[in-house]
This record gives C-alpha cells, sequence and structure tokens, in this order.
C-alpha cells in the first residue's frame, strides 16, 4: 500500500477541476482515481509516498455521470424540479422577493435595471451568503423569512458570475427541494451565459444574468399593460356595435309598419312593445356588464399599480367608462324616443279608434274589403260593419261621382 499526499499548493487547481465537471472535491470510498503525482520517500519513516499533483477526472468519471447530473436525475424522478414551474407566473409580478448577497454587483444591477422601468416595483430584499460553504443553508433561510411577506408574487435568487468552484456551491439538494415547496414562482440568475447550476433545474423560470431577470420582470408588466389598453379598446368597439345593430332594426321596423293595417297593426304593436322591453333590457344588461368588466380592470390596476403610476391610462379608462355609459344611454333615449312616435302612428291607424270617429268598413259576400266603388254591382249585398256592430245591405244605387275628391 503506498501513502498519497495532496499540498495545500495543489489543491485549489484540482477543486476547480472538478467544478468545471459539476462535481464538488469530495473524494469518497471506493472510488477508482486516475492520479498524477511524484514518488518520494519520506526521510523519518523510510517509506515511499506518491505526492498527487492532479487528478484525471475523465478517466476517473468515466461514462458515470458527474455529481451534479446524478442529482438532477434522482430529485426530477422524485417529482422536486417539476413543482415550482407549475405555478402560475403572475400577469404583472410588481411584488417582488430578491435573494442575493447584500450590496453585491448583482443586487445593484437587478435593483437598476427595475428603477429606469418606472414600473412601481415592490423590492423585498432576504440577504444570503451565496459563497462558500454555507451557501445552501443560507440560501433557504432567505426563501423562509420570505414566507413573512404577504402577497408576493414572484421571487428572484441571483448573484454574479464567478468560478466554478464558487457556483457549484448552489448545488445542493436543499435548495431544490425549498424552492419546489414554496408559494410562488422562483427565477434563478445565477452566473454568467455558459453557468448552469441546480436551482436552474428546480425554479419555475431560468435566466442567465441578474439583469435579465429584470428584463423579464418589466417585459412581463409592461405585456400586461399594453393587454389592458386592447381590452378597452375591444369593449368600446362592442358597445358601438351593439347600439348600430339597435338602430338598423328600428329603421328596419319603422319602414315595415305603413305597408300594415287592421289586425296587422295591433300585431305590430304588441311586437313594438316586445321590442322595446328587449332592447331596454339588452342596452341595460350590455351596460351593467360594461361597469364590471371596467370595475374588474380598475380593481386589477389599483392592486398592481400604485396610485399616480398611470394617470393618463386610469384617466382614460375613466373617460371610456363615461363615454360609454352616455351614448348607450342616450342612443336609448333617442331609440325610445322614436318608438313613441311609430306607437302613436299605429293607435292613430287603430281600426277601433277610426271606427269611433264614424268611419265604416264594408266586405262582400265572400267576406273580402270593399276598397272601392268599382268593387261593388247593383243587387250586391255586403256587410258594413261599424263600432258598435254590423249589419247587411243591398246595393239600389251606386253614384260613381263619389270616386273623385276635388
Amino acid at each position: 500500500m503506498l501513502d498519497c499526499t495532496l499540498f495545500a499548493g495543489d489543491r485549489p487547481g484540482i477543486v476547480r477541476g472538478f467544478a468545471r465537471k459539476g462535481m464538488i472535491f469530495d473524494l469518497e470510498e471506493g472510488m477508482s482515481l486516475r492520479i498524477l503525482g511524484i514518488v518520494s520517500v519520506w526521510d523519518r519513516g523510510g517509506k515511499y509516498q506518491l505526492i498527487v499533483k492532479d487528478i484525471d477526472l475523465d478517466r476517473t468519471v468515466g461514462d458515470k455521470p458527474s455529481r451534479l447530473r446524478r442529482m438532477i436525475e434522482k430529485l426530477r424522478r422524485e417529482g422536486v424540479l417539476q413543482a415550482n414551474s407549475m405555478l402560475p407566473m403572475p400577469a404583472a409580478p410588481l411584488k417582488v422577493g430578491l435573494i442575493t448577497a447584500k450590496d453585491s454587483a448583482a443586487c445593484n444591477d437587478f435593483l437598476e435595471r427595475l428603477r429606469e422601468s418606472g414600473y412601481p416595483f415592490e423590492v423585498y430584499a432576504s440577504w444570503a451568503v451565496v459563497q462558500g460553504e454555507k451557501t445552501s443553508e443560507s440560501v433557504v433561510k432567505a426563501f423562509n423569512r420570505l414566507l413573512r411577506v404577504q402577497g408576493i408574487d414572484v421571487v428572484v435568487l441571483t448573484r454574479g458570475g464567478g468560478s466554478a468552484v464558487d457556483l457549484a456551491w448552489f448545488n445542493d439538494e436543499g435548495v431544490a427541494h425549498v424552492i419546489s415547496q414554496v408559494p410562488w414562482p422562483v427565477i434563478s440568475g445565477i452566473g454568467h451565459e455558459t453557468d448552469t447550476t441546480l436551482p436552474d433545474f428546480a425554479c419555475h423560470t431560468s435566466l442567465r444574468t441578474p439583469t435579465q431577470c429584470a428584463e423579464f420582470l418589466v417585459n412581463r408588466v409592461s405585456d400586461f399593460l399594453e393587454n389592458v389598453e386592447s381590452l378597452a379598446m375591444v369593449l368600446h368597439g362592442t358597445v358601438t356595435l351593439r347600439i348600430a345593430a339597435i338602430r338598423n332594426k328600428f329603421s328596419a321596423l319603422a319602414a315595415m309598419i305603413p305597408g300594415n293595417g287592421g289586425m296587422a297593426l295591433g300585431i305590430e304593436k304588441q311586437k313594438l312593445s316586445g321590442i322595446s322591453d328587449t332592447l331596454r333590457i339588452s342596452a341595460e344588461n350590455r351596460l351593467r356588464n360594461a361597469e364590471i368588466l371596467h370595475g374588474l380592470l380598475r380593481d386589477t390596476l389599483r392592486k398592481y399599480l400604485e396610485p399616480g403610476r398611470i394617470p393618463a391610462l386610469r384617466a382614460e379608462l375613466e373617460m371610456l367608462r363615461d363615454k360609454l355609459a352616455s351614448s348607450a344611454l342616450h342612443r336609448l333615449a333617442m331609440e325610445n324616443s322614436r318608438l313613441s312616435g311609430l306607437d302613436a302612428v299605429v293607435s292613430g291607424n287603430d281600426p277601433a279608434r277610426l271606427y269611433g270617429k264614424g268611419w265604416a268598413t264594408v266586405r262582400n259576400k265572400e267576406g273580402k274589403l270593399v276598397t272601392g266603388i268599382e268593387e261593388i254591382s247593383l243587387g250586391n249585398t255586403v256587410e258594413v260593419r261599424l263600432a258598435d256592430g254590423a249589419f247587411r245591405a243591398r246595393t239600389e244605387k251606386i253614384d260613381r261621382k263619389a270616386e273623385k275628391h276635388g
């Protein structure tokens, strides 16, 4: 058996080599290693020893997955890595939890980008150690502190770049487990473009840098505001089209009325009454739905945006609501007035009213309405209907001069 020695001066290079493979330098019993070393003799004991200079990790690890890959496969089988990604990402994540090192470059870059956006972000920082053997414990405690804050939308776990050794401290199962258990989506932004750590697999959204994490949140809020504006435009267009449809229906109804008489007038009067009720109820429902939708939009904006943040948008929505309500009510009043006029026309031509003025209707023996003198011959039997009854008569004289009226 040959004793092996690793001096402090050679250790950092070997540790960095392990980190590049996604591993922490922690030799386990039974590992098969290919070592580059120098054989020397220990003077006092007279024993040979091998002074370790480097470890061939490709030969040592062989086809076996690295420690990080093994950990990822294990946690994926357990469902730990999928849990946080199933949480919904809020449309406007303005209340943000931040886990990073206090006064670090990552912290400053992240906060500066949020400030530049002009949106009213609220950031609740929970400081943590992000390098060294206390990293995992400190990050888990930082997550637990944020659980005391009500209403957080999203949490960002971030740190700036560093060596593979520095970042490898995040590759701990404890960090992955706490991410899988928290109630909000977690965004991971650890290291630089090419760096990968265990939180990248366990979180909801993985980004490369602290600045990219901030950009993601800013773009999310910006898209939300654009959707609100689009929804307001759709609401305005829907109400406008509905009013136009009501106007066209009235125009068509008005064109039908002059050509109808007798019993048809009574039927159309009933239809007009029914249409009036339908239009009134429909308009009221439309206005009520528009009011409800406006209330939802207002409450959503109030939840996510501080008062005075976007006064122009709020004023525009208020003006749109008032304009829609005023326009719909005005149009309804106009159409009701027109309906009253049409009702007066129907009433004026009601046969019962005309009978009361002394008018009469004449029908031949087939029951057909007589509308002109040319339809009557001498000796014909006709039925004459008055306001209070009817009688039969026979024509004995026809005066055709009555056909002309001046």
